[in-house]
Parts: C-alpha cells; structure tokens; sequence
C-alpha cells in the first residue's frame, strides 16, 4: 500500500493524475453510442453530451477563481470534484429505454461540467504549491501525460468490460466511478504545499535546512522570502506561518480582472481556447453517435 513515506510527490501526483485521467469527459463517446442504442435521436444526445463541456466552459473561470482564493484544503475540494464527476457521470445507468429521461442527462451534465471545472484549476494550484514555479512546468507535464494515459486505460478498460458484461454494456460506466475512487485515494498522496505559493504570491520555493538539536529533536531552519523561523518538527516539517499584514500585502498585489483581461496575450489566449474548443471538441461524439 501506497503512504506519503513511501513515494515521492511527483510520484503522487502523477497517480492521481492517471486516476482524474480516467474519469475523462465521463467516457461521453461511449455515453453518445449508448444512448442511440436506447432510442434517443441524434439532437438530443448532441444536446445532452454538450451540457457538459458547455457548462465547464462558462464555469472554468469562476472555479479557478474560487480555488485561488479558498482557505479549504485544495485536496479536500479536489476529492470532492472528482467523485461529483463520477457520481452525475455515472447517471446514465438509470436512463431507460427508449427516447426518455432527458431531464435527467441534461441536470447531470450540467452538474458535470461544474464539478469537473474545479479539478484542473485544484491540480494545478497543489502543484504549483508543492514545487514552485522553478518546477511547476516539468511537474504539470508529467501530471498531463499521465491523465492522458488514464484516459486511454480508461477507454480500454470500459470497451472491455463491455464485451464482457454484453448485452448489459451500461455497466463499462463503472469504471468511472472506480476511478473516481481511486483517485480520492490518491489525493491523500498528495502534499498541501505552501498556500501562498499555490496563489502564485511567492516566486521562489521555500528553503529547507535539518538540523540536530541537542536533545535529539529535529529542527528546521526554514526561510521564506527572507526570513527565517525555527519550530521543533518531531518527525514532520512545519509550515511557515504568515502573519496577517504579509497576507494583506500579498493580497493587495493581485492583478484585477480588470487587469487580466485588458492585457492583450490574455485575451488572445483565451479566443483561442474558445475556437478550439468548438472546432474540435464535439468530434468524436459525433463519431460515436455515427457509430451507434
């Protein structure tokens, strides 16, 4: 069994990237070919599937916002998105037969595409937290490849249980909710960092130095932007706590989003997240509703 002692943070992160990779878009292409196989028509599983990434595209924004800013543990938040993904992903299994239960896709979908905005903005904001911005680039590349991994397993493991389960195919969609599991597992893996570096407020990483006392107690010499606290650990590092004025300041320094859209980069960036996103990301549920 997996514990923080041992396996290194990378490690855990790129567990539970592989994990949060396997939820995927909630198998939609699989969704798409299920539901024609139900009797829906083909406007009403293109409604259904682009709920979702409808509503995340909307919501991404705000989420991320919310995970800058929230004092709750960005694990906990992390946990909690990704089994909200898995549990309205997995609604399919009750859909009956024939061209019903819309409402129900519709709500759930929605309620997916919310859920899954939070768990990139929390991936990212834990990773930038526990390795700083000198290794956030490498870190977050590792945790893209291995979602990408997850998501392929994922495929394979559902187009398996499939042939297996057949004709009772609904049941691939378990695999969503095992992964979900899973990955709840895996954020305990996964350390909290340092909160402010996580909001992108410190540039460097925090330095640490052990040191022996004399009564065999483990010390930690620890300096964060300059200045320097030492606290018995007993076998666990302390954090470096702030005070309430370096905080305000901190605080004060944040762009507007004022700031943040009216510089140029930004906007072209976004334009063209947004063009992408329409130019290909409804592909292959066309497919599978070509193939259903």
């Amino acid at each position: 069994m997996f514990t923080r002692h041992t396996i290194t943070d990378k490690v855990a992160f790129a567990l539970v990237a592989f994990f949060l990779g396997e939820l995927g878009d909630g198998l939609n292409i699989f969704q798409g070919i299920y539901l024609v196989a139900l009797g829906w028509n083909e406007g009403s599983v293109g409604i259904a599937l682009s709920m979702m990434g409808f509503t995340a595209l909307l919501t991404q924004t705000i989420a991320g916002d919310i995970i800058d800013k929230t004092t709750f543990d960005r694990r906990k938040f992390l946990a909690m998105a990704a089994l909200m993904t898995a549990f309205s992903a997995s609604a399919i299994l009750f859909v009956q037969e024939g061209n019903v239960d819309h409402a129900l896709m519709y709500v759930t979908k929605i309620i997916e595409g919310v859920s899954s905005s939070f768990i990139g903005p929390c991936v990212a904001a834990l990773t930038l937290a526990s390795f700083g911005p000198d290794s956030f680039d490498e870190v977050m590349a590792s945790n893209i490849l291995w979602g990408h991994v997850g998501s392929i397993v994922s495929a394979v493991l559902a187009g398996l249980t499939a042939w297996i389960t057949y004709p009772n195919i609904r049941y691939c969609f378990l695999v969503i909710g095992f992964s979900a599991l899973l990955a709840v597992v895996g954020v305990k893996l996964l350390p909290e960092g340092d909160v402010l570096m996580g909001r992108g407020l410190k540039e460097n990483s925090t330095k640490v130095a052990i040191h022996s006392g004399e009564d065999g107690d483990d010390y930690a010499n620890m300096e964060v932007q300059g200045t320097t606290s030492w606290s018995s650990t007993q076998g666990n590092i302390a954090s470096p706590k702030c005070t309430s004025n370096s905080v305000a300041a901190e605080e004060n320094a944040i762009s507007s989003y004022w700031e943040i859209f009216s510089d140029r980069k930004t906007v072209v960036l976004c334009f063209t997240g947004f063009f992408f996103h329409f130019a290909n990301a409804n592909v292959l549920l066309v497919l599978g509703e070509l193939m259903g």
